[in-house]
């Protein structure tokens, strides 16, 4: 049924099948799907319980049992509520909360008045909006994270993913039916910390509010994400994520081209490569390269000849290109980056200290994020480069 169709009482019903949908889940495109099409529920539910409200407190003013007056009143008092009476989901997503959890990240003095709440009743759980101003800085400083799957389950994580898959087989009438000899393999996430201290000075706390949190949203996403981003790349799975360089063993002439001359890119070659990936990967195949190389092979367009890239360059022999400069110098990853998953266990967390920063008269503040990753699929990624030889992220 079309969401725009659904009433409340049907949107209630798909949101509890989905949950259970996704406690049954084996694979993680499932998870992920489950939770684009819950955001859309959850969205409509919204919007139902608010046109329900709306309509029935017309019939009321209309029939004469809610005076005008009333209304304003029952607004004054919802700005009163008791912040002790709210869940921690309410209260960490509520301005105060977020306003005095950065003041107290400043190390302001801020006296309490009656009904408001204290900096000794904020906790140590970012501010929901602060978050998400972290998890999209995250985004926009790893565009990889836009383009794998991503989840972000509490604690360790096992799913299992189809490995050894057989064609099916005509059948013939009457003839005893054996089942394939599909296989399938677990993936287990862990949680490695990623942390990142930045050092400022005691005078921070002059800085507004606003102020204060642009500077700690984008020191913190900025320094997580460029070590999240090696991972996914060139992690290689030994006290670490496991990343794209390390996904299978490559092989030149087999999944892998070895350029005949060293930082030398050629059409010939990067049309081998794109044969390398095997079927049924190349719906949601994309390049990923760093600016070096895609200006180098920019450069051997020759529109007289024939186009390996389309006119605004964005995509190359047909399939879109992902620029990070991560990637090492003329190495190229080509395949379905959805079938890299990664899972940031927990939300970044931030602590601050004075004491390590005593005799400077500075304050230290501490980024933690949980993250690990890990490949699906082997085979569904080829690569090209000057060497083959899997890299160790030091």
């Amino acid at each position: 049924m079309n969401l725009d169709e659904m009433n409340l009482q049907q949107v209630e019903e798909r949101l509890s099948a989905l949950d259970v949908e996704v406690r049954e889940a084996t694979e993680a495109e499932a998870v992920e799907k489950a939770a684009e099409e819950k955001k859309g529920l959850l969205t409509r539910k919204a919007e139902l319980v608010d046109l329900e409200q709306r309509k029935k407190t017309a019939l009321e003013l209309t029939a004469g049992t809610k005076a005008p007056d009333h209304i304003i009143e029952i607004r004054k008092e919802e700005k009163k509520m008791d912040f002790a009476d709210m869940t921690l989901e309410q209260r960490i997503a509520t301005p105060e909360y977020r306003e005095l959890w950065l003041s107290r990240l400043q190390g302001k003095k801020i006296e309490k008045r009656d009904n408001e709440m204290g900096l000794s009743e904020v906790g140590d759980v970012v501010p929901t909006l602060t978050q998400e101003r972290i998890f999209n800085k995250l985004r926009d400083y790893v565009p990889l994270l836009n383009e794998i799957t991503l989840l972000q389950v509490p604690g360790n994580v096992t799913f299992a993913v189809e490995g050894v898959k057989n064609d099916a087989a005509i059948h013939g009438e009457n003839v005893l039916i054996g089942p394939a000899a599909d296989t399938m393999t677990n993936i287990t996430l862990g949680g490695y910390e990623i942390v990142k201290i930045l050092r400022i000075s005691a005078t921070i706390s002059a800085m507004s509010i606003n102020s204060f949190e642009g500077w700690l949203v984008d020191n913190l996403a900025e320094s997580i994400a460029e070590k999240i981003g090696e991972y996914i790349i060139y992690g290689d799975g030994d006290g670490e994520p496991k990343g794209l360089d390390s996904a299978i063993a490559y092989s030149d002439g087999t999944n892998a081209v070895d350029w005949n001359a060293n930082d030398t890119v050629t059409t010939p070659e990067l049309i081998e490569l794109v044969g390398y990936l095997k079927p049924g990967y190349h719906r949601r195949a994309k390049f990923l390269m760093n600016h070096k190389t895609y200006w180098a092979i920019v450069s051997k367009q020759d529109n007289a000849k024939f186009s390996i890239m389309t006119p605004d360059w964005k995509r190359l022999l047909g399939y879109e290109i992902l620029l990070d400069d991560r990637v090492d110098d003329y190495d190229i990853f080509f395949g379905d980056f959805k079938k890299v998953v990664g899972n940031l266990a927990q939300n970044v967390k931030v602590d601050r200290s004075m004491e390590s920063g005593f005799l400077n008269n500075s304050v230290d503040f501490r980024g933690t994020a949980i993250f690990d990753c890990d490949i699906a699929t082997g085979e569904a990624f080829v690569k090209a480069g000057n060497d083959l030889t899997a890299k160790i992220n030091a």
